[in-house]
């Protein structure tokens, strides 16, 4: 069985939103995609995309990036900060 991940959508909307390639949706639940965990570049891109966001410097409190920091955090807290090997 191959590994997967349930990301949040809204980030996930948003990457793709940005013209950045992201992994394909293998299927999708109410609030998550489920993408494949297979290191690719596309995830690879995905990741630090996310891993911008995530970090402290981002306002947070500015309204409209507040969901989308908020899912990229859950993002990098399901994928991780980097590959793993």
């Amino acid at each position: 069985m191959k590994k997967e991940f349930h990301i949040p959508k809204a980030y996930y909307r948003d990457h793709v939103e940005c013209d950045c390639e992201a992994p394909d949706i293998i299927r999708e639940t109410s609030r998550h995609y489920v993408i494949s965990a297979e290191e690719t570049p596309e995830l690879a891109e995905l990741r630090s995309r996310a891993a911008f966001y995530a970090e402290p410097h981002v306002d947070a409190d500015t309204p409209h990036l507040r969901g989308i920091v908020a899912s990229a955090r859950a993002t990098i807290k399901i994928i991780g900060e980097r590959a793993v090997a």
